[in-house]
C-alpha cells in the first residue's frame, strides 16, 4: 500500500523550503500522533461530537502531507461518528491505529 503520495510531498517540500521539511514532519508525527492517542479514549466513551471533531481536525493534516488512505479513514470516521455508528467507528479507528505509524515510519525516510 502506498501510504503517503510523494507528489504532495514534493509540492509541500517546493512550497515551503526543502530545509524546512524535517521540523514540519516532526510537527505533524508529533500533533496527529497526540490526536492518534486520544481517539481511543473518546470511543470508549462514546463521545461522538469529540471524536467527529478530532477527526474532522486530522484529515485536513494528513491531506496536507498526503498521506491518502489515512485521510480517507478520517474523513469515514468523522462520518461514522456524526451517525454514532459505533461498529463502523471501532473499524475504522482500527485501520488508523495500523496506518497512522505506517505514514509516520514513511515521513521520517522522507529526503
Amino acid at each position: 500500500m502506498e501510504w503517503l503520495d510523494q507528489k504532495v510531498l514534493r509540492q509541500l517540500a517546493d512550497d515551503i523550503g526543502h530545509e524546512m521539511m524535517p521540523v514540519v514532519i516532526s510537527v505533524f508525527v508529533e500533533e496527529v500522533g497526540e490526536q492518534l492517542a486520544q481517539l481511543r479514549p473518546l470511543f470508549e466513551q462514546r463521545d461522538w461530537s469529540a471524536l467527529a471533531r478530532l477527526a474532522h481536525s486530522m484529515k485536513s493534516s494528513c491531506g496536507s502531507y498526503g498521506a491518502k488512505p489515512s485521510y480517507q479513514q478520517v474523513m469515514d470516521l468523522e462520518s461514522a461518528c456524526r451517525r454514532e455508528d459505533e461498529q463502523e467507528a471501532d473499524r475504522l479507528l482500527a485501520e488508523l491505529e495500523h496506518s497512522l505509524p505506517q505514514v509516520f515510519t514513511h515521513l521520517a525516510q522522507f529526503h
